[in-house]
């Protein structure tokens, strides 16, 4: 793999996760600002999500059977980046309708649903190319953690700021507890159209600029019959599969509540921004050391290390919050360590259903990055949907009561220790199962995939 490819397809990972830290802002822009009810988006959210989750391996399925000239993955990444930043904007224009109207509750799930599908489209075949990048696990590695790299800076660039910039295109100044709702309403929507731009140019030059560089030419398209053996057949990609449900599902809980926990239990939410900005930063940190940390560590460990690191900080932020009264500083220093403990996960996952191609492939005869990386994208939508799910029925069952209008809303002593619990208890209990699960099911280490990779070689007569 050249150089140019690997920075160009990194890189372009900045616009696409910028796009996808949209998504995590949309049921506090709907809620909070739109004024729509949080039971009906928690609901919505999950229902939409978990059938986007669904048409996933279907998407999969699609790509591997494409054969063009600009190979099986461009194409699709190329038209779901048009249409999804399209639909974008949609989501975050609000019709002149009221907040609790039947008008207005179809027009948002309608666009929200488009705006998941649109999404599928580009998001499997663009992390489906790493395995048709190269075939040496280092290089895989490199090229796993440097895009995460680039897709946390995407991230982070939108979800912590994104209330300062919101109110300064909304009302000219930085401060959101001074603006004024229909303020938000215009900054959030000029912000929609910022984030489709350089989403659209990110993927225009990356799409022009990479080409896969194993092609395996398959005997026959993929039925979806065929398509559910290869899932069922693949044991490892089922196991990665639970695992990763396990863990984002509880710690999408805890970012979803992060703005509810800094806004009423801490008291300012000025603060959101420089708490995901540290996060952020030590996120990007841990994912340019992972390549690092793996030549010392066997990928077990590192799985379990960080396992560990975010069990700990959540039990003292757990601490904290109930026998310390919340003390600020403390806050920040765990929570660094939460971030740092996410951000090896999120390259180790990556690289855990890389392996998972060539293992499918010995044990199928049947090469299938697409329906592979369909996974990732199939538990993280699963994840977010149930964790959006839990979120808004968990904000009506502890009496949230949102801001009406310009006039901010107090919240009583057993909805904020509500907002602990879901910030701080649920994560603990999800990693530990996840780690369980792990520990015990999962076979492909170090020496197995080379042996893998070296079997299918002779196999292939390569």
């Amino acid at each position: 793999m050249n150089t140019k490819t690997k920075w160009i397809y990194s890189a372009s990972g900045i616009g696409k996760d910028a796009m996808y830290a949209m998504s995590t802002i949309m049921s506090i822009y709907l809620i909070d600002y739109v004024g729509m009810g949080s039971a009906f988006i928690g609901i919505m959210f999950m229902v939409v999500r978990v059938w986007d989750a669904i048409n996933d391996p279907i998407m999969g399925t699609i790509v591997d059977n494409t054969h063009s000239k600009w190979g099986k993955f461009r194409p699709w990444i190329l038209s779901g980046t048009v249409l999804n930043s399209i639909i974008l904007v949609f989501v975050f224009f609000k019709p002149d309708l009221a907040a609790d109207s039947l008008a207005l509750m179809i027009y948002v799930t309608i666009f929200y649903t488009l705006w998941g599908m649109s999404y599928t489209l580009m998001d499997i075949p663009f992390w489906s190319m790493i395995p048709a990048l190269s075939s040496k696990q280092k290089e895989r590695e490199e090229i796993s953690s440097l895009t995460r790299l680039f897709t946390s800076i995407g991230f982070f660039a939108v979800s912590a700021p994104y209330l300062t910039v919101v109110s300064l295109l909304g009302s000219g100044q930085g401060d959101p507890d001074q603006m004024a709702n229909a303020e938000a309403l215009q900054g959030f929507f000029l912000f929609a159209i910022i984030i489709s731009a350089v989403f659209l140019v990110s993927q225009v030059i990356m799409v022009s600029s990479v080409k896969e560089k194993i092609v395996i030419e398959q005997p026959e398209k993929i039925s979806l019959k065929r398509m559910l053996g290869l899932l069922k057949d693949n044991d490892q990609l089922l196991v990665v599969m639970v695992v990763v449900v396990i863990s984002n599902f509880v710690l999408y809980i805890t970012s979803a509540m992060a703005f509810y926990y800094i806004k009423y239990d801490l008291g300012n939410s000025a603060l959101l921004f420089p708490f995901l900005t540290v996060g952020g930063v030590v996120q990007v940190i841990a994912i340019t050391f992972y390549p690092a940390i793996s030549r010392r560590l066997r990928r077990k460990q590192i799985f379990n290390l960080q396992i560990w690191v975010q069990v700990i900080a959540f039990l003292a932020l757990f601490v904290n919050a109930f026998l310390l009264d919340n003390f600020v500083v403390l806050v920040f220093v765990f929570g660094v360590i939460v971030f740092f403990g996410q951000g090896l996960s999120m390259v180790l996952q990556t690289v855990l259903l890389t392996d998972t191609v060539e293992y499918g492939e010995l044990k199928t005869g049947r090469r299938s990055e697409a329906i592979v990386f369909s996974v990732q994208t199939f538990v993280v939508k699963l994840a977010t949907g149930l964790s959006m799910g839990v979120v808004g029925v968990g904000l009506a069952v502890i009496n949230y009561v949102p801001d009406v209008g310009d006039v901010p809303a107090v919240q009583t002593e057993g909805t904020l220790w509500g907002i602990r619990v879901l910030m701080f208890v649920l994560p603990v209990f999800g990693m530990l199962l996840s780690k369980y699960i792990f520990n015990n099911k999962h076979i492909i280490d170090e020496e197995k995939y080379q042996a893998i990779v070296a079997e299918l070689v002779q196999k292939r007569g390569e």
